[in-house]
């Protein structure tokens, strides 16, 4: 796929991520795998009001050829060296996946239909400092048994074989965890 269709999708994505609250202000991240390097979000913006030039080109040995990439441009290049068939990458903050995931286990797939189907299994990670080695670390270790990864009180990461995937995945699991929050509330 041609770069500039890439960056129109990471940038739709971005807004549509803003519109449904599973990221905001400056949060989070976007990435796509084009060839021998990545797009990526730059940092200290909007995802929701992104331009163009706002995605940056990062070689998978991390040289960035103009702009400064994501805070956690180191966790998206390890997530690609460590999975070939994952192209797309999305660090959100959604708040209901980031209410629940707090209590251990209480993401639970079973809880409604499809869900284990779609998402097949969720790995846990504590909360490492966000754009730190280890957490880049901790996070392509995680993503070697899954797509979707939750970072205790930090947010979610998934992969997909393109944008669309990666962000089903997250749709999917936001749409559980309101559920799995709004039981509590209500048994």
């Amino acid at each position: 796929m041609k770069q500039t269709s890439l960056v129109k999708q990471i940038i739709a994505t971005g807004l549509l991520l803003y519109q449904k609250d599973y990221i905001y202000a400056t949060n989070g991240n976007i990435s796509v795998r084009s060839g021998d390097s990545i797009l990526i979000t730059a940092t200290g913006l909007c995802k929701g009001e992104l331009k163009s030039k706002d995605i940056l080109s990062v070689t998978l040995d991390g040289k960035v050829k103009r702009g400064k990439p994501s805070i956690e441009m180191n966790m998206h290049l390890g997530i690609y060296k460590a999975r070939k068939n994952i192209h797309a990458v999305i660090l959100a903050h959604p708040f209901f996946t980031n209410l629940i995931g707090i209590q251990p286990g209480a993401l639970n797939l079973g809880a409604l239909p499809d869900m284990e189907g779609h998402l097949k299994k969720i790995e846990f990670i504590p909360n490492i400092k966000p754009g730190s080695p280890e957490l880049a670390h901790a996070v392509k270790e995680a993503i070697k048994k899954t797509d979707i990864v939750v970072i205790h009180r930090y947010g979610v990461v998934t992969g997909g074989k393109n944008l669309f995937d990666a962000r089903h995945k997250l749709e999917r699991l936001e749409y559980l965890a309101k559920f799995l929050v709004f039981k509590q509330i209500i048994f």
